[in-house]
């Protein structure tokens, strides 16, 4: 290469680079310029939504309503009041008296199964005489007694009852079974039965008699008939 060449590739080569418009303090002013207009933006946007807030606040205020919004502090736990007709959960009839009776629970004890009235409304009762009350000993053994399941609760005075005797009865199936004690020195006296019914007599062991009537329904030959005997003889010793 010769010096010409040399000389025309330096000619072309590129001149020097031209000064810079901005320095470092221009970068700097602009940093704080751009850092004071997000702050600006913020600002406002917090402010409008004050605004906002504070207008659905006021409409509820004069409405008499509050805003779904403003709801989550009750949710979150903190009680919010509507006004001075907002009372307690429980502040009405639902809720029971202190010192006294609800209204919405029976004053009434409940009664216990097998000590109070049955469907036909005679109540047990011990050694109760009569056609009014069941006598509730008497009940008891003569459900113990019979073959087939029978609630005392469902206990009836029977049709071996009167005016001087303790009684109990049962509906079984194909009839009632009935039974009557009547105390020492007191004559049996007990109404008539209807045709087929099976009656047993036995003296118990205070020296009165017991009797136990089985009496059929219409149609049907008379409950437990071969057993009558039998459950009277168990019955006497206990009375």
């Amino acid at each position: 290469m010769d010096e010409q060449e040399l000389r025309s590739l330096f000619a072309a080569a590129p001149g020097d680079p031209p000064s810079p418009t901005f320095g470092q303090d221009d970068v700097v002013r602009e940093s704080h310029r751009q850092t004071r207009r997000r702050r600006h933006r913020i600002t406002a946007g917090v402010s409008a939504a004050a605004l906002v807030v504070v207008g659905f606040g006021a409409y509820g205020a004069l409405s008499g309503d509050i805003p779904k919004s403003l709801t989550a502090a009750s949710d979150s736990g903190v009680p919010v009041h509507s006004g001075p007709g907002s009372g307690q959960p429980g502040d009405g009839s639902m809720r029971p008296e202190v010192g006294g009776e609800s209204p919405n629970f029976s004053s009434q004890p409940p009664q216990q199964g097998g000590d109070g009235g049955g469907k036909t409304g005679h109540q047990l009762a011990e050694g109760a005489s009569g056609c009014e009350q069941v006598d509730g000993e008497l009940a008891r053994a003569l459900a113990r007694e019979l073959p087939g399941p029978v609630a005392v609760s469902q206990a009836s005075p029977g049709g071996a009852c009167s005016t001087t005797s303790r009684s109990a009865g049962f509906a079984v199936p194909g009839g009632e079974v009935s039974a009557a004690v009547y105390p020492k020195g007191i004559p049996v006296t007990f109404k008539s039965q209807p045709a087929g019914a099976v009656t047993a007599q036995v003296g118990t062991a205070s020296g009165g008699v017991l009797v136990l009537v089985s009496v059929p329904s219409a149609g049907a030959g008379a409950p437990y008939a071969g057993q009558v005997d039998q459950f009277a003889h168990d019955l006497a010793p206990r009375f």
